[in-house]
């Protein structure tokens, strides 16, 4: 439950994002439960984790990529070499 003038929020309304909506929209907003808007920013921060777990695990991909290419081209380099040095001139 959201405390009074607490996190962000004014007195007597609810932090984060839905907190934000409810007093860009008093009056639309004004028939609004508090349970409902903690809903609504908690599925925002289960949108948010998902989001920061998804960009670590594109960099962590990013990362084993530029490892196996840098294996790779080394094993090219090496097999390269290898043919050079066997190819009669």
């Amino acid at each position: 439950m959201w405390r009074a003038n607490g996190a962000g929020g004014r007195e007597g309304q609810p932090p984060g994002v839905a907190g934000a909506i409810k007093r860009a929209y008093p009056e639309r907003m004004s028939d609004a439960s508090p349970a409902a808007l903690e809903r609504i920013d908690a599925a925002l921060a289960r949108i948010e984790a998902a989001a920061a777990k998804r960009a670590f695990d594109a960099d962590a991909l990013r990362r084993r990529h530029a490892t196996l290419r840098e294996k790779v081209e080394d094993a090219i380099g090496a097999l390269d070499a290898l043919m050079t040095r066997e190819t009669p001139d």
